[in-house]
């Protein structure tokens, strides 16, 4: 076994430890309270009215600035609160576009029916931008969660992978000029709620 080894290059006799070990190059994760986290102001859970202030203060706008977007008598939201509520608010201007979308509160919350779940910020593509973006993101929101290819924060990294978040929790990314901040929380408590309404046993 000696002779084999020593016959082997030494790059291959470098990269042993590695191949033997692979362990030793899992990457350093660290979760973040990234439900803690703002986008123009708008946090995961606000209500509607509170999105909308939060907007029209980031951009300096009045409240007609600010399109509202309401559910049809078919869609969940209008189902599970009996009323047509607003599912996204969007702000756009010379290609500056910040999106909030919203799930019905469950439990119904009658004087505060829905709860933002989706916050998405995007600003016009140029390499000067999407480094902006990069190092405003860095800034405000401090150490990534993963090395990852763009900036990440993970409410649950992947273990050792560096490569995301755990599937169904909150997250922070930037790619390229675009700024996404998600609570799949909102919509699983959504989904879980209609499938207990629509369970049935089968009668035949």
């Amino acid at each position: 076994m000696k002779k084999t080894l020593f016959a082997l290059p030494p790059a291959i006799l470098m990269a042993l430890p590695c191949i033997v070990s692979p362990a030793s190059a899992a990457q350093p994760v660290h979760a973040v309270d990234v439900k803690s986290f703002d986008v123009g102001g708008v946090k995961t859970g606000m209500s509607v009215e509170q999105a909308r202030a939060a907007m029209q203060k980031n951009f300096g706008v009045s409240a007609d600035k600010i399109e509202a977007s309401k559910s049809a008598t078919y869609q969940v939201a209008t189902k599970i609160t009996g009323s047509p509520q607003v599912m996204y608010l969007v702000y756009e201007n010379n290609g500056t576009r910040m999106q909030v979308s919203f799930e019905p509160r469950v439990p119904y919350d009658k004087s505060n029916p829905m709860a933002a779940a989706l916050i998405s910020y995007e600003i016009p593509w140029t390499s000067d931008n999407a480094a902006s973006m990069k190092d405003a993101a860095l800034a405000k929101y401090g150490p990534v969660s993963a090395p990852d290819t763009n900036p990440i924060w993970c409410e649950k990294p992947l273990p050792g992978t560096g490569m995301g978040c755990e599937q169904g929790t909150a997250e922070l990314k930037v790619a390229s000029t675009k700024l996404t901040l998600i609570d799949p929380a909102w919509q699983n408590a959504r989904i879980k709620f209609m499938d207990q309404q629509n369970a049935t046993k089968p009668q035949f």
